[in-house]
């Protein structure tokens, strides 16, 4: 894959002909996972990680730049203590059964891990890979570290970990015949909301990452 193709590309038609340092190094944690992961995915991770094609990274990057506000770096959802309180505290679905979790447990990363079950579970996964990387439940805000952002969401969508639904379920390999479904693809993350528009962030995406070559 030629980067400077592609940042070119997206720089043009995604990012009104301006990248910031942290835009880069936000990307730049995600194709890195895509093309040399530190650590080859095991288990049910390797069985997707074989079908991947190039509009699930194409997706991917269209999914961080809307969840992220156009940033390309984790974030933290954005609201106060009490909206937290409000919204996930007590939240036997989010596995938030301890006073404080609803603030300390927001969605945080490229995809808004949210809450203690989720937060549990990621910290095992991610340690696969970089087995330095910190309890996510004693330091959740760890979760920002750009390189775990990326195994959490790479984790996340490719095995349907968010909503039940994955990458497989929409994304095929056009030059195979099968279908890419960016507008549904938003169920991964979130029903279908402002699915239209990630849509088209994907095919911007794709568009850049076909010019410079990238492979699955």
């Amino acid at each position: 894959m030629d980067r400077a193709v592609f940042y070119n590309d997206v720089r043009n038609h995604l990012f009104h002909g301006k990248l910031s340092q942290n835009q880069v190094e936000g990307m730049e944690a995600i194709l890195n996972f895509w093309e040399e992961p530190p650590v080859q995915p095991v288990g049910e991770f390797k069985v997707n990680w074989e079908i991947r094609s190039i509009g699930w990274l194409a997706y991917m990057l269209a999914t961080t730049y809307h969840e992220t506000a156009f940033t390309m770096q984790p974030i933290s959802e954005y609201g106060t203590v009490a909206y937290f309180t409000r919204y996930y505290e007590d939240r036997a679905d989010l596995g938030n059964n301890q006073s404080g979790d609803g603030a300390k447990f927001r969605g945080r990363g490229y995809v808004q891990l949210t809450g203690r079950r989720n937060y549990t579970k990621m910290t095992p996964i991610v340690r696969e890979f970089y087995p330095d990387s910190h309890d996510f439940t004693k330091d959740p805000e760890a979760v920002m570290d750009d390189r775990y952002a990326a195994v959490i969401m790479f984790y996340g969508m490719f095995l349907g970990i968010f909503t039940g639904k994955a990458l497989k379920n929409y994304i095929g390999d056009p030059e195979k015949g099968q279908i890419v479904d960016y507008y549904h693809a938003r169920k991964i993350i979130n029903g279908l909301d402002q699915a239209e528009k990630i849509e088209g962030y994907a095919k911007k995406f794709g568009q850049a990452l076909h010019n410079s070559g990238a492979v699955a």
